[in-house]
């Protein structure tokens, strides 16, 4: 079975691009195309791993990475952030916000699917 890897970005290029590098290294892909949206499937459809911008529509990354910490079911999902905040603030922000990793874009496939799979294996 193929690990489930929630992706949740409002780029569309970016959100194809990644969904489809993902899924041709066989990940089960799930996508949203902004915050809101991201914190319903996140708990609809529980994935072993969710990927998420910071800045977004509707909800921020910020907010929902708060909104998964605090249900239950899906407070112990990894959750990695991809952005292109990349200033050290930013870095530092999203470290003690609660997020498992931190990647900026643009980003480097090898990094990406290395974090990935730490998180997965």
């Amino acid at each position: 079975m193929n690990h489930r890897i929630l992706f949740i970005e409002d780029n569309v290029d970016i959100r194809e691009s990644v969904e489809e590098i993902l899924s041709l290294h066989e990940f089960d892909v799930s996508v949203a195309e902004n915050g809101e949206v991201g914190i319903d499937k996140a708990i609809s459809e529980k994935p072993q791993l969710i990927l998420c911008d910071i800045t977004m529509p509707k909800k921020n990354g910020f907010q929902v990475l708060e909104a998964v910490r605090n249900n239950p079911q899906v407070s112990q999902t990894p959750f990695i952030f991809m952005t292109s905040c990349a200033q050290e603030r930013d870095i530092v922000k999203g470290r003690l916000s609660g997020a498992d990793a931190y990647i900026t874009k643009p980003i480097q496939i090898g990094e990406l699917l290395g974090v990935i799979q730490g998180y997965l294996s």
